[in-house]
């Protein structure tokens, strides 16, 4: 039977366009919320904080060595009401704040051949590696900063605290019934505990629910209740916040100055070294800003490879001694919180709250 079946119209396919808005996989390279790095830059950078400029700069310039900050402990003097020639008692006890850095790394290789017939260029594989890998990092660093503020919350809470709300586990529980009104005890409970301010607010998304509401002032069936919000500072939400069983929302009020973060990089991309000639490198490190993140040092690294069996699928099989290049991005990061010379008997500026659900 005749036919004309070999002569059928090939697949139609538009061109591949990477949008910086829009576009069919858009969704796949979404990024978050990343309310918890984003508090500690915001508290990192406050002229009122503890990361002052002599201590940013130490953590900064401290690879390979130690930074230790001296730091003085609480004292409870005893007063009296008799004066005396007696010879006068007492002293302050000194300490040394060592800082701990943790490093983090991701990169990527590039094969130029590989998009010799392909619809998928060398700038968009490198935008859509290096992006997925830069929002992992921010992904990562907001986890961190959640931990460190779970381990550094108040673990002081006497009755003057639970008067408000009671305490399990060092968290305030707020009934469901109260979760509105609660704001406007946050500024009367850090008053009680000698911690004046503002105190930032990170919490999961749910708990922005209400804070819209009531930011809402007049427009909702409960009235104007803007009022309860004059003791907060600023809101900071991540999907990284559990609520945990049993609870509509977690929370953390951080007072000002309470933590922050510091990065470095090494020494061979903070100096700047190139192997090979500026203009064609063969090994090159150097450093770059990276959005979100901030300055990360950058090795790039260029090589011959086999890339035959690996690239066979796309019909490169030849490629036997094809150039390859490499990129790795790194730091160095340190999280700080404030000194508290007795964790058990002294309140502490993070102060963990969970609002429970309804019953």
């Amino acid at each position: 039977m005749p036919s004309i079946a070999q002569t059928l119209k090939q697949a139609v396919r538009t061109r591949y366009r990477r949008r910086a808005n829009g576009g069919l996989d858009n969704l796949e390279l979404r990024g978050s919320n990343y309310g918890a790095l984003q508090l500690y830059r915001k508290q990192t950078a406050s002229p009122t904080g503890i990361m002052t400029p002599e201590l940013r700069q130490a953590l900064q310039n401290s690879f390979g060595n130690t930074v230790q900050a001296p730091v003085i402990d609480y004292e409870n003097p005893t007063l009296s009401n008799v004066r005396t020639c007696a010879v006068q008692v007492g002293g302050l006890n000194s300490k040394l704040v060592v800082f701990t850095f943790a490093t983090i790394a991701f990169g990527f290789p590039m094969i130029p051949s590989q998009h010799i017939n392909n619809d998928i260029s060398y700038e968009d594989t490198f935008y859509r590696l290096f992006e997925a890998r830069r929002l992992k990092t921010m992904e990562f660093l907001d986890t961190q900063c959640i931990d460190h503020l779970e381990l550094a919350k108040n673990q002081y809470y006497p009755a003057a605290i639970t008067a408000y709300y009671p305490e399990v586990a060092d968290a305030l529980q707020v009934p469901d019934s109260e979760r509105k009104e609660f704001y406007n005890y946050i500024e009367s409970i850090l008053e009680t505990m000698d911690l004046g301010g503002t105190p930032d607010v990170l919490t999961n998304p749910m708990a922005m629910a209400d804070v819209r509401a009531i930011e809402g002032a007049g427009t909702t069936d409960d009235g104007d209740l803007s009022y309860v919000l004059d003791g907060v500072g600023q809101f900071f939400r991540s999907n990284r916040i559990l609520p945990g069983t049993g609870n509509r929302a977690t929370m953390y009020l951080v007072a000002d100055g309470a933590v922050g973060l510091e990065t470095r990089v090494d020494p061979d991309c903070a100096r700047g070294v190139v192997h090979g000639g500026a203009d064609n490198p063969v090994r090159e490190w150097t450093t770059q800003d990276v959005p979100g993140l901030g300055t990360m040092g950058l090795f790039y690294r260029a090589d011959c490879s086999d890339q035959s069996a690996p690239l066979a699928g796309q019909n490169l099989q030849a490629l036997t001694r094809t150039a390859v290049e490499s990129y790795e991005w790194s730091f160095d990061v340190c999280f700080v919180k404030a000194y508290n010379s007795d964790e058990a008997g002294r309140y502490f500026p993070i102060v963990k709250v969970e609002q429970k659900a309804a019953a």
